[in-house]
């Protein structure tokens, strides 16, 4: 497959070569910006090693890419759902959240899923009455059946057509059959060094909570 041999070409010498000119330049900075890089195209050939493989034995092809799934929601703040000071309900931003990991994980998985938990809530921003609230959601970790997808809420005054932060936090879904039973998933293909990163971290919290 030549997209192995292009991906082992770019880990083995372009990058680690680009590295080193770099370096005896004098461009530290530059030099660890490759040294990075191919620690994600040496991923990526595993990637697509492990895909040719797979065909050669006749597999099928299960590996979804984070943006296959990342999604962005949008919704205007009304009175209903705001207290009498004009401040929206925790409870509504919650819920807009977890609706949205919830499009995430099953996009992914192609199969019902359910809340297991949610990690890392942090309120930023109070959110107001007539505020444009916009929703990102994408993958970040994947295992055998259960998906984390981190969802970053922010506030828009239309009028200014300025956002902030408003909430973060970490989704764990669940993919479940039609009697509510865990199902095995995709695996989650990152292209890029920051869904690499995100992976390992998340990785490193869903290890501790195994304790394995």
């Amino acid at each position: 497959m030549q997209a192995v041999e292009n991906e082992h070409e770019q880990v083995v010498r372009f990058y680690p070569q680009a590295a080193e000119t770099a370096a005896q330049e004098g461009f530290t900075d530059i030099a660890d910006f490759f040294r990075r890089i191919v620690k994600v195209e040496a991923k990526h050939e595993k990637n697509f090693r492990d895909l040719q493989s797979g065909l050669e034995k006749g597999a099928i092809f299960e590996g979804r890419t984070v943006g296959h799934s990342e999604v962005e929601m949008a919704q205007l703040m009304l009175p209903a759902q705001a207290n009498p000071a004009g401040f929206v309900h925790g409870g509504e931003l919650m819920k807009m959240m977890d609706n949205a990991a919830g499009v995430v994980a099953a996009r992914h998985a192609h199969s019902n899923v359910v809340t297991a938990r949610v990690e890392d809530i942090n309120f930023h921003t109070p959110v107001r009455v007539g505020s444009l609230v916009i929703v990102h959601a994408k993958l970040v970790f994947t295992s055998r059946s259960s998906m984390q997808i981190r969802v970053e809420v922010e506030v828009e005054n239309i009028g200014q057509e300025r956002r902030v932060p408003a909430l973060t936090a970490n989704f764990i879904m669940v993919a479940v059959d039609a009697t509510g039973k865990s199902i095995a998933i995709p695996w989650l293909i990152m292209q890029t060094e920051e869904e690499e990163k995100l992976f390992t971290t998340a990785e490193e919290t869903y290890k501790a909570r195994k304790g394995t």
